[in-house]
């Protein structure tokens, strides 16, 4: 395993995923059903390297445990299709506002689901 991959949120594999996958014309929807894709690409990518998640300490239980990494959320999705130079800093802010307005009007959580 490579240094620092269990805290690796998205994997070269992922990024040519997005790269071949991205339309400017997605609905939400579709960028949510996406990311969902991308977080599952991520386990497959996990399972096969044998990656195992960073270990987090319990203030609880005074102990280490796994931690899983979050889903893929759709700012996420933003940040990497920016750093692919798939959207321009105009795109990202716009995107991010309708992404904020469209997520408030639905009550929706990071990831596109019902909080």
């Amino acid at each position: 395993m490579a240094s620092g991959d269990a805290q690796r949120a998205w994997f070269p594999e992922m990024m040519s995923s997005l790269k071949d996958t991205w339309n400017p014309q997605m609905s939400w929807e579709e960028c949510v059903k996406l990311c969902q894709r991308m977080t599952l690409l991520r386990e497959s990518i996990w399972n096969e390297g044998n990656i195992k998640p960073a270990k987090m300490w319990c203030k609880n239980c005074q102990g280490y445990h796994e931690s899983r990494p979050p889903d893929i959320s759709i700012r996420s999705m933003l940040f990497t299709l920016k750093k692919l130079n798939l959207i321009d800093d105009n795109d990202f802010k716009r995107l991010d506002k309708s992404w904020k307005k469209y997520k408030k009007e639905l009550k929706l959580d990071a990831y596109g689901k019902k909080s």
